[in-house]
């Protein structure tokens, strides 16, 4: 969250300082009397009081010192205190101005806080601001605190709820404060105003730091629905498995369907991606998929026609496809074959050349003919995608509800986000 800016916090405490009603003690009892209320002050605190506002109003901040201070001295009552404390915060929030720290504003707002004449509707504001300085020098428990007094007092302000979701963050509680984002979201949503998309972001990066999986994937769906751009796809997925602790983990076979979703989402970003989605896809034993991915990067031009990288990962993909064959011969090795190895290969060879509704028929073949060494919830994930590239939804959201433990589960969520999606992504933000 962003420090409560410095300007509008002493703009604040100026303006609400500014006026104070003082009455001498010769007429205090008729003014109660008439119930107009006031302040019951002695003469020497009102003639100080008068010249510290004339010198606040002329900027002389020298001769308001001296009236202040001579308030503060001679306070003898709650009411005297309350006036020689306001004054010194419209003194000090003055001298600070736009530019200064207001953290020095913190002693004077205290002491009202804790005045009993402080004025009910007085008290809301200030601690209201009191959490704010409190939120910018990273004391999150005592800026909750101070917010909870705002609030108990009927203090309110734009975005408050905000603020205070952002605290619990801060202060450990990510549940929380991601529950009023969620409540502030809502509230937007009800009222016709659109959504700060920096809302969605705060939330993800807090669940991902504190490692909820669950509360991550299904923050990171609600964002890229309302935001449903390719820029936000390629930062989720790579977020998701191009970086942090994911990235340590993820298996080669793994990040391919990672780069399957980019694709996919047409996000993949430039000529660096195509040409290690292509090399990965080499490596992986799909060379098919390999040459579809250059061919798509150097037809939309993302990859120069001259890159030599392309050109060597190209041969590669050549070579192997040369030794494994055509898609008949191969899916007559699969049916032979006493397991499912065979089968899961020819799918992947299948989805590779866009043959999707083979690579259908062939995952399901590996499924049901089984064997030791096969990995059902990578066989599954892939039947999705190729259910979903026949356009058959359902289906493919069946075969990624297969898939429920470790990374492999994740990626699977993530591809399930995807075929829920709300239309094609827009190709850039805004």
């Amino acid at each position: 969250m962003k420090t409560f800016a410095k300007a509008a916090l002493t703009a604040m405490l100026i303006a609400g300082t500014s006026s104070v009603a003082i009455v001498a003690p010769a007429a205090a009892a008729k003014k109660k009397d008439e119930g107009k209320g006031g302040l019951v002050v002695s003469e020497p605190i009102r003639v100080a009081s008068a010249a510290a506002t004339a010198a606040l109003t002329a900027k002389d901040f020298a001769t308001a010192e001296t009236n202040v201070a001579l308030m503060e001295s001679g306070a003898k009552t709650d009411d005297e205190r309350y006036l020689a404390q306001a004054f010194r915060l419209q003194l000090e929030a003055n001298k600070i101005g736009n530019t200064g720290n207001p953290a020095v504003l913190a002693g004077p707002l205290d002491a009202l806080i804790a005045n009993p004449k402080t004025p009910a509707t007085e008290v809301g504001r200030y601690a209201y601001m009191r959490a704010n300085i409190a939120y910018n020098a990273k004391q999150y428990p005592q800026a909750l605190a101070f917010f909870d007094r705002a609030t108990q007092s009927g203090f309110t302000a734009p975005n408050m709820e905000l603020q205070i979701a952002r605290t619990k963050i801060q202060a450990g509680d990510v549940a929380g404060g991601v529950a009023g984002i969620e409540k502030q979201i809502a509230a937007d949503k009800a009222a016709g105003k659109p959504v700060d998309e920096d809302l969605y972001k705060y939330a993800i990066v807090a669940l991902q730091k504190s490692r909820d999986t669950a509360g991550t994937m299904r923050w990171t769906r609600e964002w890229l629905y309302a935001y449903n751009t390719q820029p936000n796809w390629h930062t989720a997925i790579y977020v998701f498995g191009f970086q942090g602790e994911n990235d340590k983990q993820i298996t080669k076979r793994e990040r391919i369907d990672l780069f399957r979703l980019l694709r996919a989402t047409k996000s993949l970003a430039g000529e660096r991606e195509y040409i290690e989605y292509a090399d990965l896809a080499v490596q992986t034993a799909n060379a098919a998929e390999a040459k579809a991915v250059l061919a798509e990067g150097t037809a939309s031009g993302k990859i120069a026609a001259a890159n030599s990288s392309a050109k060597m990962t190209l041969g590669e993909a050549n070579t192997q496809l040369a030794r494994e064959g055509s898609l008949a011969v191969q899916e007559k090795r699969a049916m032979a074959a006493a397991d499912g190895l065979e089968a899961n290969g020819v799918g992947d060879y299948a989805l590779g050349t866009g043959n999707a509704a083979k690579a259908v028929e062939m995952y399901k073949l590996a499924l049901s003919k089984g064997g030791a060494k096969l990995n059902k919830d990578e066989i599954n994930t892939h039947l999705g995608i190729a259910y979903l590239q026949t356009g058959d939804k359902a289906s493919a959201k069946a075969a990624f509800a297969q898939v429920t433990t470790g990374l492999r589960g994740q990626i699977a969520t993530l591809w399930n986000v995807w075929a829920d999606a709300p239309g094609a992504p827009t190709p850039a933000a805004g």
